[in-house]
């Protein structure tokens, strides 16, 4: 699917920035007041999705009675439908061919239909994105500034993009443009449902004494996020003879058990752990993580879900630096080695580079290390 973005993406960009630039649209301007309707594009990363409801709510609170649509894909449907901020969901499935073109031919369908205001395209490199903000033929559209003509083309306006700056900052800044001059809200916190709850209960050890939850994984597009499994194995049993009254629960999507499965058996037996990868719904997982003690995670996306909880987390980096996807929490402690490399994942590139060096900069960090910050946590009651 990147490929062909990548790809395919660039002459479709150029054929619709040609034909906006001859056939401009009607609307050339918002209703008096501000925006009354507003699409938010940001398909990839459940992360991602969290980090942009500060400049969510910095729309709600500078346009009143303003209604907000979120466009993603349907893999973030049920994190959307707990975001309070979101008045309306459009999702396309990325999971076969046949339903991304059904689906692309129906959000076609109803953002012409929606006429909205304005456009926030928060995506940093994808093609089709552009494409979509650009079909709306909305009076304002705006996304992330890019070294190339085909995206000025189809944006009315660009916001610079600097890793010097935490990413909400960014996606802030392109809400800016409407003349807001606030500053950046804090992250909402998905709702919890009490049906998710009692699921949860069902599946899962929680009320047989603390929970501690660990997140191996890292996402399919940029794997070197992942500490290595024999130094979670080996964390993860010191932590057993400190907390034997604790069940240790491992996250993951379903594709993710036959990893998270090699890494619980390096662990020995006595530990009380369990392998969750793929048995939870987006809900019961946002439950689960509400009411655990702590998180233990490389960058991913329910390291961001636990932060917004205010969950106490352990946060694992080295491609990517906190400084600027990190979960802006206090009940986060990140470690990362800054090595001479790092950070080494480019979003212009779409996540592709591929390390030389073996993760050099997740192999840094050391299990002592870890130890050290998890014996630094604050007790909790």
């Amino acid at each position: 699917m990147r490929r062909i973005d990548r790809f395919a993406g660039i002459p479709f960009c150029w054929a619709l920035g040609l034909f906006l630039s001859f056939f401009p649209s009607r609307r050339k301007s918002v209703p008096e007041g501000g925006v009354r309707n507003v699409l938010i594009i940001k398909f990839f990363g459940m992360g991602s999705v969290i980090l942009s409801t500060p400049a969510l709510r910095l729309i709600k609170e500078s346009f009143p009675g303003v209604q907000i649509s979120y466009l993603s894909f349907g893999a973030q449907r049920g994190l959307l439908d707990r975001i309070p901020l979101v008045d309306n969901i459009m999702t396309i499935d990325s999971d076969s061919i046949g339903g991304f073109l059904l689906d692309g031919l129906n959000v076609l369908r109803d953002i012409r239909r929606l006429q909205f205001d304005a456009v926030f395209d928060f995506e940093f490199f994808s093609k089709f994105s552009t494409l979509l903000s650009g079909a709306t033929r909305a009076p304002i559209r705006i996304g992330f500034e890019l070294p190339t003509r085909w995206r000025s083309l189809i944006l009315t306006h660009q916001v610079r993009l600097s890793k010097d700056r935490h990413v909400i900052e960014a996606f802030c800044d392109q809400v800016r443009i409407l003349g807001i001059r606030a500053k950046a809200p804090e992250v909402e916190a998905p709702t919890i449902d009490s049906e998710d709850t009692r699921r949860l209960c069902e599946k899962l050890p929680v009320e047989d004494g603390p929970t501690i939850c660990v997140n191996v994984n890292a996402g399919e597009t940029f794997l070197e996020r992942r500490w290595m499994p024999q130094k979670f194995a080996a964390l993860i049993d010191s932590l057993r003879l400190s907390r034997p009254d604790a069940h240790l629960l491992f996250l993951g999507v379903r594709s993710e058990r036959p990893y998270v499965q090699h890494v619980v058996d390096q662990i020995p037996k006595t530990a009380r752990c369990v392998n969750a990868a793929g048995l939870l719904s987006i809900g019961e997982l946002i439950s689960l993580l509400s009411r655990c003690e702590l998180l233990i995670s490389n960058d991913s996306g329910p390291l961001h879900l636990a932060a917004a909880l205010g969950t106490r987390c352990v946060a694992l980096y080295g491609p990517e630096t906190p400084q600027f996807y990190g979960p802006i929490s206090g009940s986060v402690t990140a470690i990362y080695k800054g090595v001479s490399c790092s950070p080494c994942m480019n979003i212009y590139d779409a996540k592709s580079f591929r390390c030389p060096y073996n993760a050099r900069c997740m192999s840094a960090i050391e299990v002592a290390e870890v130890e050290r910050a998890l014996e630094s946590l604050p007790v909790t009651g």
